[in-house]
């Protein structure tokens, strides 16, 4: 763990507890391959839910394996899925794979390939409540975008120095574009970048987008060489 990501913490912790905000859950590495990796991945989906009146909560490597096998039976296969994508990316980068749909399929079928991937990469939702009901919350998503506390997150999310940042949804999209500031536009399923970091866009990954999600592997990939 870096300085950085310690003191982004620190000062996240510092504005929940003089505002007096009891709800809040946290994300971060579950594992410290993350910092060892040589290109370091974020995913940003919107929010969770089921988890209210829990309180600062952390959300460790057990409770994301939870959510990977649907431990709950709510049948959402979201985390799943965008570790999917993840690991099709290291894939591309760090083995030479080309982008495809078996790839990803492949990725997606592979137990061990999907808990590694979770210990290389970093898993967060931007809205840091959760949500009583299973239908997004979009005002309170996008909202995040203009409050104190999300750019708070925000700063967290790039003290982790990630190379690449997938932002799942609309509702996150406009969360991320209120707080990535004015001189960016980060549009649905494009990207932008910003200094270090390439910011891509996805359908929010709750349902199978193969061919969508191919040609996000594919800028991510094609941004990597270029870089």
């Amino acid at each position: 763990m870096n300085n950085s990501y310690t003191d982004a913490r620190a000062k996240l912790l510092g504005h929940l507890t003089s505002n007096g905000v009891v709800d809040h859950m946290f994300y971060g590495p579950t594992s410290d391959r993350y910092w060892t990796e040589p290109f370091k991945l974020v995913a940003v989906n919107m929010e969770p839910y089921g988890y209210e009146g829990t309180g600062r909560y952390e959300v460790v490597r057990d409770e994301l394996i939870n959510w990977i096998y649907d431990a709950g039976k709510t049948n959402t296969k979201t985390t799943r899925y965008t570790l999917t994508i993840l690991g099709a990316v290291l894939d591309c980068i760090q083995n030479g794979s080309e982008p495809s749909r078996e790839l990803l399929s492949s990725v997606y079928s592979n137990d061990e390939k999907i808990e590694d991937t979770l210990d290389r990469t970093v898993y967060y939702n931007i809205r840091a409540q959760s949500n009583s009901a299973k239908p997004q919350d979009y005002a309170a998503i996008a909202a995040v975008g203009s409050s104190e506390a999300g750019r708070l997150v925000w700063d967290e999310i790039m003290a982790l120095k990630p190379d690449a940042i997938l932002v799942g949804g609309q509702a996150g999209l406009a969360a991320v574009n209120g707080l990535i500031g004015s001189n960016y536009v980060l549009k649905f399923r494009e990207s932008v970048s910003i200094g270090s970091t390439l910011i891509q866009s996805i359908s929010h990954p709750s349902r199978p987008a193969y061919d969508h999600w191919c040609d996000a592997v594919t800028r991510i990939t094609k941004w990597k060489k270029g870089a």
